[in-house]
């Protein structure tokens, strides 16, 4: 392979992405002999099949980095976003990430331990923030996002824990007109509330 052929695979991965599908080296001209010689020369790894990412993008890349470029469309949400936010000592075991239920997730690699979280559309989209991580692009829910997740989740994830995260924001940057249309939306002001009144009386 030519080193303008080379050139040309790495600028592909510039313009769309720390991750791409095998699709869209198709379109940019690299059948799959090409991807094959181009794993081999140590350019590209596969990560999946069907997925691919610059070797050298890989040192700056963690294991969120690489979920969030294969499912874009996915939120880092509860423990993940808490610990993100810094509203929790717990540190997550798996990644937290919430998808609207239309969506579907591709297999991924073995080393990438997560938890998916399907909500209605409605329910998806309060509070989405695009952030960067190592220079990666990456969708998280906010810190009055977070708050009410916690408190969606009570009973599964435990009341203790709720309560933390809630003490914590209280305790930093907050919003609390937001935290009060957040608690609207996902129907949990009149579970939130007492647990706020305690932090402010």
């Amino acid at each position: 392979m030519t080193d303008e052929r080379i050139k040309k695979a790495i600028n592909l991965f510039k313009k769309e992405g720390a991750v791409i599908r095998s699709s869209v080296l198709r379109f940019a001209g690299f059948c799959g002999k090409d991807t094959n010689e181009l794993i081999q020369l140590g350019i590209l790894k596969r990560l999946r099949r069907g997925y691919y990412s610059l070797f050298s993008n890989l040192n700056d890349m963690d294991s969120q980095d690489i979920l969030t470029a294969m499912v874009p469309d996915a939120v880092i949400s509860l423990f993940s976003a808490a610990q993100y936010h810094d509203l929790t000592t717990v540190i997550p075991q798996k990644i937290d990430i919430t998808l609207s239920i239309h969506k579907r997730v591709p297999v991924l690699p073995n080393d990438i331990h997560v938890k998916i979280y399907k909500v209605i559309p409605r329910i998806y989209e309060v509070g989405i923030q695009a952030v960067n991580t190592n220079g990666n692009p990456m969708k998280i829910y906010d810190r009055e996002r977070t708050v009410c997740d916690f408190f969606r989740m009570r009973n599964k994830i435990g009341k203790d824990c709720a309560f933390e995260v809630l003490k914590n924001y209280m305790s930093g940057k907050r919003d609390l007109q937001k935290l009060s249309e957040y608690a609207e939306l996902l129907q949990i002001k009149g579970v939130l509330y007492p647990y706020l009144e305690v932090l402010v009386a």
